[in-house]
């Protein structure tokens, strides 16, 4: 990433779009404000697009469950048929978040 310097932002750009252009900048603005996030792209500045909290949430629930799983066949020192099924289904429902939150964007 190019080094940004600290100075005093005494100089401007100007560019014109049109209305089509700005609800889509718009759209995709990642930031504060229009400037700051069009600054970033033009010095280098990945836009990461915010993690949806429904995704998360879920993602979180599927962890607790794996942790419990390997805690259970930690203890047991072998896996039943019942934690094979119990794995077939976080994998089903890791596959259904990815269709549904990130595979469906491309």
């Amino acid at each position: 990433m190019p080094k940004i310097s600290r100075d005093k932002r005494d100089k401007e750009i100007t560019i014109r779009v049109s209305k089509d252009e700005l609800t889509e900048l718009k759209k995709r603005q990642q930031g504060t404000t229009m400037a700051g996030w069009m600054r970033g792209l033009g010095l280098g500045v990945t836009p990461m697009k915010p993690a949806d909290p429904d995704l998360v949430r879920s993602l979180g629930r599927i962890g607790s469950n794996l942790n419990q799983l390997t805690k259970h066949a930690n203890t047991n020192k072998a896996l039943d048929q019942s934690i094979l099924d119990q794995i077939t289904a976080i994998r089903a429902s890791i596959n259904a978040l990815l269709d549904e939150h990130l595979r469906g964007e491309e």
